[in-house]
C-alpha cells in the first residue's frame, strides 16, 4: 500500500491542527489563568488588596504565556510546514519530503492518529506530533488512507467516523 500526495501551505489551518494537537498544554495555561483570576476576585471581595493584585498579576501572566505559546507553536512549525510537502504513507511508515527536510516516521513510533478538520495528526508521543494536511485528497484516496490507518489500529475509531472529523460539513 502506498499513498502519495502533495499539500500546499496554509498557516491558519496549520494553527488549527497544532492547537488541537497540543490542546492539553494550552488548556492548562488557560485554567491556571482562570484560577488566578478567581483568587484575585476572592482577595478583592475579602478586602485583601495585595492578594487581589498578586492574583490579578498571576492571571495576566498565565494568559500571556498561553497566548505566547500559541503564537510560538505556529511560528516555529511554519518554517517546515510553510512550504509544499510531499507525503507518502505506506507499509514502512509516514514520509515527509519537503524543501527543508526529509523525514520518515516508522509505524512503531506512531502511537495514534487523530483526525481533525483538514488534517491527520500522527502522534509520536505526548509532546510530538506530525500534522499532515489531507484536504487536497479526493474522496477515494482519503477513504483508502483512513481505511489503511484503521486497519493498522491507529485511528481509534471507524474510518467512516474519521471521514466526518476530517472533512467537516460546510
Amino acid at each position: 500500500m502506498l499513498i502519495t500526495f502533495t499539500t500546499q501551505p496554509d498557516r491558519r489551518l496549520l494553527g488549527v491542527a497544532l492547537r488541537r494537537a497540543f490542546r492539553r498544554t494550552l488548556i492548562a495555561y488557560w485554567v491556571c489563568a482562570g484560577v488566578m483570576a478567581l483568587l484575585a476576585l476572592v482577595g478583592w471581595c475579602g478586602g485583601d488588596a495585595a492578594g487581589a493584585v498578586v492574583g490579578g498579576a498571576g492571571a495576566v501572566a498565565f494568559a500571556l504565556v498561553a497566548w505566547w505559546a500559541d503564537l510560538r507553536l505556529v511560528s516555529l512549525n511554519w518554517k517546515l510546514y510553510g512550504r509544499p510537502v510531499v507525503w507518502t504513507v505506506g507499509d514502512e511508515g509516514v514520509r515527509y519530503d519537503g524543501e527543508l527536510m526529509d523525514c520518515l516516521v516508522r509505524w512503531p513510533a506512531v502511537e495514534r492518529v487523530e483526525p481533525v478538520p483538514y488534517h491527520l495528526i500522527f502522534r509520536i508521543g505526548r509532546h510530538q506530533a506530525v500534522p499532515a494536511r489531507i484536504d487536497g485528497l479526493d474522496a477515494g484516496q482519503r477513504d483508502e488512507l483512513l481505511a489503511f490507518l484503521h486497519a493498522r489500529g491507529l485511528l481509534g475509531q471507524s474510518a467512516e467516523d474519521a471521514v466526518r472529523r476530517v472533512a467537516p460539513a460546510p
